[in-house]
């Protein structure tokens, strides 16, 4: 028997400002399911630029949340 779930994935990613460079510190993930359960899981590619812009990534962090509930309304 075939069962099938729909689900919506959202990706993000938290970059700085380095010498002119956008440099991604973290990649942010979310699945959506059909009845509107999600979950976020979040990368960080930069330890040092991580340690550094902790406010920026966390700023990031509450903007991509807050986008992805528009989808779970």
């Amino acid at each position: 028997m075939l069962t099938t779930t729909k689900t919506i994935s959202i990706n993000g990613t938290s970059t700085v400002d380095v010498n002119g460079v956008k440099t991604p510190v973290t990649y942010f993930n979310a699945q959506i399911q059909s009845d509107g359960k999600y979950n976020i899981n979040q990368s960080v590619q930069n330890v040092e630029l991580y340690k550094e812009n902790k406010d920026v990534v966390k700023a990031d962090y509450d903007e991509f949340e807050a986008y992805v509930e528009t989808f779970t309304e």
